[in-house]
């Protein structure tokens, strides 16, 4: 859950709660889905369902249809969504509990809050029945979703997805579960997901987490999220708690700016990187060096150098090491809450940095300064 904007997860939570209340007593049922949003002949084509086989657990359906309209209803007022997403967790292949129960055991604040996430049916539950489970929210019924399923090849500069089977492709799409699996690197999923929205909004999503198991949701104008991260209604808040109450843990990883990352010197195995503000041309935000711990040796040494910035989500990085080695290359990178810890990825065209080992596709930073 790493955005710049901030969508207020418990005062969703609370209109979700009182919505469902006061569907409840006043006996209203909300609309029926649209028309064509959830019929077998358009929901799957020729692609793998899930190997869950398991009949949907019975709820009560209008509190199921009343809270994906207020979910909606809060994505609406955000033009750059395309849709929500959760991270339900990991499931071993052989888990023997039916998926349903496994979500109440798991997440009992958040079924009992979305319960229309235990009647999504069988045919909208894609991929194998194990590995990283994610469930995908169309903006509204007039959103398309289209779920993929994808290897990685090589195409001279780096690895990239290729398509080769379909799982899902619906014009009017309703909730879908997903399971998805990696290949040799976590950034590797075999999963693509895409939305597009009536008003020509579109999303192309690789389902990843990052180190404290939110979404790495794909980000639009000024860093806002394009998909809406619902996993935060497990919180365990609820209708007592202040409305400006935000959870709290290492929810919020985003990424940072120049102005942010400036002057900071972070430290990992050995390693230092500093970051300096300005000093490095107009266009760049400044001069960066990395420092070698040198065994023996009471000072670090000087490794590379050469000059940084931001690049949407990625740190920008031209370094040289005076000799024979460059390397010039976008990094994606996450600061934790604190401002204490950065979590560096392998680039998305498959370069790593010094301080990434060869067999790592992420590693983490500690602030040191700044």
């Amino acid at each position: 859950m790493k955005y710049l904007t901030r969508h207020r997860p418990v005062t969703i939570l609370l209109c979700l709660t009182l919505g469902l209340l006061l569907t409840a007593c006043g006996g209203q049922s909300e609309p029926s889905p649209a028309e064509g949003s959830s019929s077998l002949a358009g929901a799957l084509v020729g692609g793998k369902r899930s190997m869950v086989s398991e009949s949907v657990q019975t709820t009560d359906p209008e509190k199921g249809a009343a809270a994906l309209a207020l979910l909606r209803e809060n994505m609406a007022g955000e033009e750059q969504l395309a849709g929500a997403v959760a991270y339900l967790g990991h499931r071993e292949q052989g888990e023997a509990l039916p998926l349903t129960s496994w979500l109440e055991k798991i997440f009992p604040d958040l079924t009992e809050e979305l319960p229309f996430l235990l009647e999504i049916p069988a045919e909208r539950t894609l991929g194998p029945g194990y590995g990283d489970l994610y469930c995908i929210i169309p903006r509204d019924e007039r959103t398309s979703l289209a779920v993929n399923h994808v290897t990685w090849q090589s195409q001279g500069n780096g690895v990239c997805p290729v398509a080769d089977e379909v799982l899902y492709r619906e014009e009017y799409a309703q909730p879908v579960f997903v399971f998805v699996n990696y290949e040799t690197w976590p950034d590797e999923p075999d999963t693509e997901i895409g939305l597009v929205t009536n008003s020509g909004l579109e999303v192309k999503w690789y389902p990843m987490t990052d180190p404290s198991g939110s979404p790495i949701v794909p980000t639009g104008v000024d860093y806002a999220p394009m998909l809406m991260d619902i996993g935060v209604f497990s919180e365990n808040v609820g209708p007592d708690d202040p409305e400006d109450q935000e959870p709290t843990g290492d929810d919020w990883w985003l990424p940072p700016t120049d102005v942010g990352l400036g002057n900071t010197v972070w430290v990992c195995d050995g390693w230092l990187m500093e970051l300096r503000q300005g000093g490095g041309g107009p266009n760049y935000a400044g001069a960066a060096e990395l420092y070698l711990t040198v065994e023996g040796e009471a000072e670090m040494a000087l490794a590379y150098s050469g000059v940084w910035r931001m690049e949407d989500d990625c740190l920008r990085l031209e370094i040289s090491d005076g000799v024979s080695t460059t390397l010039n290359s976008s990094f994606p990178i996450l600061i934790s809450p604190s401002g204490e810890e950065m979590y560096f990825q392998r680039s998305r065209s498959g370069e790593g940095a010094p301080f990434l080992p060869d067999d790592m596709d992420s590693i983490g930073l500690t602030l040191s300064y700044g």
